[in-house]
């Protein structure tokens, strides 16, 4: 298990963007990690209650243009998501019930990631 920087995020804020610009002011106001999402948690309870992972190229600029931790979210179940997410070199992957309706049956097995 990675600890280290589990222990290094412990009591700071992850705060959620939606672009590089969001990213940017996040990190100057002291953010210990960002979590690159499609839309915000209200703005999907707002439009139906379920969302997609973020575009990659979004998350790809977002990992360039800051220095602290990146985290983003895959649907549960969708293992290809979290693939994805871990080739572009997310920090850490979020298997997320924001983005859809609890199952309890089809998580990913995250021993591989």
């Amino acid at each position: 298990m990675k600890r280290g920087m589990a222990e290094m995020l412990k009591g700071g804020v992850i705060m959620d963007v939606v672009n590089v610009e969001q990213a940017r002011i996040a990190e100057d106001a002291g953010a210990v990690a960002v979590m690159a999402l499609e839309r915000v948690p209200a703005d999907i309870r707002a439009q139906g209650g379920v969302s997609r992972m973020s575009d990659p190229d979004m998350i790809d600029a977002i990992i360039d243009a800051v220095s602290v931790p990146v985290m983003a979210k895959a649907r549960i179940g969708h293992f290809v998501e979290a693939q994805v997410l871990q080739s572009l070199g997310v920090d850490y992957i979020d298997e997320s019930e924001v983005l859809t309706p609890a199952d309890y049956v089809n998580h990913i097995d995250k021993w591989n990631f």
